[in-house]
């Protein structure tokens, strides 16, 4: 059975192609499953990200009963979940590589760059449509269908500077090394370069009994912007405290956050929130079918650019791969090594010539979206895509 998949880019993102017949469409696939490997943290304290594997079995599900599997053959999810240590990434990595997966997908691991030598080695593609760390975006091997946190940060400095002209931009940041905090640190210069010339940046832990104290420095003066990068949970307590302080700067989040229970936290007072998004806003009835499927399996709790990312990077393997002659890591290591603006499903299309951040070559977009909490939903704000990449030149 051929799959016939759909080629069409547009604001929307793109398809993994039209639907077939529902669970008629699963009945008929034939031959042994084609098996894709998951990793994310789960149940850790260093957080759990259970949606992203939730989303990942949701997109097989779909392209099973929907889209005719893979050229016929049904696909099968395996997931492995880490505590967020190296060791426990390359432990994943060990189990997920002895069921020969086509390819593994990454949630969000953060010791994933302990376990790239091991799909390395494997030959292996690491495919991946939230990345966190420099050790996913410096591989050869990991092939990332956003910029994740990083392209959030620099697509947000780009409007601040080059749209809104702003002049002063504090952030309040998760106090861990790494990318992220690497990236918000180097952001001044970046910042100093266009023109802003009030800059502070508050460093916070993410485990923090009281964000007041963290909020009242950062929004002293009253700065044009507020910048928080941190993960979802502790962003909810950020926006409830800044609602309580009565903060009336605009509060700008990063991916991560794009979750409706962060708005929700702030007791109705929005207006001043906005979020930089890796993916399209679902909302509640647009989009094209993969879209649609997304919004129908995932719960709204459970929806955010982290899941977006799991979903969406299952059904862009399956694109890639549609109508080869046998699909293996070979295969789709050279599909996605030849892709260029190629459709992705809820975001930019994206492009793998290693070549978007000549130092992340694994970055195949950069592209981001600006949304707003409006009608108890994500909008888009600019109604275009946002691109900061650019400005990796002025980080130092």
């Amino acid at each position: 059975m051929s799959v016939v998949v759909a080629g069409c880019t547009s604001q929307r993102g793109g398809s993994s192609g039209a639907a077939a017949g529902g669970s008629a469409a699963a009945s008929r696939l034939t031959g042994p499953a084609v098996t894709v490997g998951f990793v994310t943290v789960e149940n850790s304290t260093v957080g759990s990200y259970p949606e992203t594997r939730k989303a990942a079995q949701a997109a097989v599900d779909y392209a099973n009963t929907s889209l005719g599997g893979l050229d016929g053959r049904p696909l099968r999810l395996i997931s492995c979940a880490t505590d967020g240590s190296p060791e426990s990434s390359q432990n994943c990595a060990n189990r997920l590589v002895a069921t020969k997966p086509l390819a593994v997908v990454g949630g969000i691991d953060f010791g994933a760059e302990a376990a790239m030598p091991i799909y390395e080695t494997a030959h292996i593609p690491y495919v991946t449509g939230s990345p966190q760390l420099s050790g996913e975006l410096g591989s050869h091997n990991a092939f990332a269908f956003s910029g994740g946190s990083l392209s959030e940060l620099l697509g947000l400095t780009d409007y601040l500077t080059n749209i809104r002209h702003v002049r002063s931009v504090h952030a309040l940041y998760l106090d861990l090394p790494g990318l992220l905090s690497a990236a918000i640190q180097g952001s001044q210069n970046v910042l100093h370069h266009k023109g802003v010339s009030d800059v502070k940046l508050v460093p916070e832990k993410s485990d923090a009994a009281d964000f007041a104290p963290a909020l009242t420095q950062v929004a002293a003066g009253k700065p044009d912007a507020i910048i928080v990068v941190f993960q979802a949970a502790t962003c909810t307590r950020i926006v409830q405290a800044a609602a309580a302080l009565n903060i009336r700067s605009d509060i700008y989040f990063i991916g991560p956050c794009t979750t409706p229970a962060v708005p929700r936290a702030a007791s109705g007072r929005t207006d001043n929130l906005y979020f930089a998004s890796s993916y399209l806003p679902v909302g509640t009835s647009d989009g094209d079918a993969d879209t649609a499927a997304f919004r129908k399996a995932i719960p709204e709790a459970d929806r955010s650019s982290s899941s977006q990312g799991s979903f969406s990077a299952v059904l862009n393997i399956r694109s890639l791969l549609a109508g080869t002659a046998q699909p293996t890591s070979a295969a789709l290591l050279t599909a996605l090594r030849a892709s260029h603006d190629r459709p992705n499903v809820m975001a930019h299309p994206f492009t793998c010539d290693g070549k978007q951040i000549d130092i992340f070559p694994a970055i195949c977009n950069t592209a981001v979206r600006l949304l707003a909490w409006k009608n108890n939903t994500f909008t888009d704000v600019t109604g275009n895509w946002l691109d900061g990449r650019q400005l990796i030149k002025l980080i130092n």
